[in-house]
Order: structure tokens, then sequence, then C-alpha cells
């Protein structure tokens, strides 16, 4: 059965969301952990300090919540919220759903909130990533060239020639790709690339 931690404001809360989960999964305060679970009848400040302070347990995070702000869901994420449900709206059983969903890496965030994430996807692409040479992959403009002429079945001295650059550049470069993404070889860089739709 899944352990899952629940966070709430207040005692009240937090006894009536257990009630909710109780038979469903197992409550823990302790690791090992599998979901915790943040509760706040309205998104305040204090709300993103319990997911701070619960992204320490490195577990998927659900939050239970309502009046969220959009410009609030990258944070959230980055700390680890892999679902945001309305406590409004939200039943006992699409909770129970989304705690299981959470445990097996899935992430649910409703149709309202959709839309702005990956606006806000798209303006840091737009104005941080791109304007740095990177892509939202990871990949450096320079990386995704040297890659292309890869998979064209270019030799490393033609591609250093192509781009201008020496051999131990492009060597330099390629040993750094496969490395920081923990693939074997070029042929792997090249197929990562085209899996991630850079090429």
């Amino acid at each position: 059965m899944r352990r899952v931690h629940v966070v709430a404001p207040d005692v009240i809360t937090g006894k009536a969301v257990a009630a909710l989960l109780d038979g469903q999964f197992t409550l823990a305060c302790t690791p090992p952990i599998d979901v915790a679970l943040v509760v706040d009848d309205v998104f305040l400040p204090s709300t993103m300090g319990r997911v701070q302070d619960t992204a320490a347990l490195g577990v998927p995070i659900v939050l239970l919540t309502r009046q969220l702000q959009a410009g609030s869901l990258l944070t959230l994420i980055g700390h680890g919220v892999v679902a945001v449900l309305d406590s409004a709206s939200t039943s006992g059983a699409q909770l129970v759903e989304a705690i299981d969903a959470a445990a097996r890496g899935a992430g649910i965030v409703s149709p309202e909130l959709m839309g702005p994430l990956l606006r806000q996807v798209r303006d840091l692409q737009r104005t941080i990533l791109h304007p740095l040479g990177y892509t939202g992959v990871g990949l450096s403009t320079r990386e995704v060239e040297i890659l292309r002429l890869l998979a064209e079945g270019r030799e490393t001295k033609e591609i250093a020639d192509a781009l201008s650059y020496s051999e131990s550049t492009v060597k330099k470069d390629l040993h750094e790709l496969i490395t920081r993404f923990r693939l074997r070889n070029r042929t792997q860089a090249v197929a990562f690339a085209i899996r991630a739709g850079v090429l």
C-alpha cells in the first residue's frame, strides 16, 4: 500500500483529509514515503512555504488548494509538485486517483492551469533559454549543430571545419553532452536529439 504524508495548515484540516484517504493509503509521517499531499483551503504564501519544506522529502507532491495564481506554477513544479487539484471541487475519489497517479510518476494539472503553464514555459524559452543559446531540452545551439552534422554522417574533422571550431572543441562538446545526459555514445546522443525534437 502506498505511503502518503499529509501536510495541512491545521490539525482539523489534516484529520479531515486523512479520513478521506483512510483505507486507500497508509498515512506516514516518516520515511519511506511515496507521495506527499499538501493541503490548504486557499493558496497563500504560507502554502508555498509548506511546499518548499515538503520538497526536502524528495517525493512527488500533490497540492490540494484553490485560488492558485498561475504565476506560481513553475516554482511549484520546481519544488516537486506533480498534481494541482482544486479543493472546492475535487472529490475524495479524484484525490485518491491523483495520489496514485503521482506515485506512478504521472502528473495532473487542470485545463484552466495548463494554458498559463504552457505560456510560462514558452516565455521562459523565448526570454531566457534562447538568448543564452539553449533549447528547451538543455542543448546549446552549438551542440544541436554538432549533432545535426553528426546525424548526417560527418566525421569530427568535417564537423569542426563546417562550424569553424577545432576538432578538440567538437570532441569536448560531444563528451560533455554524452556525460550530462548519461548517454553511452554519439549514436545515442543523436537519437536523444531526434526524440527531443531538435533534429
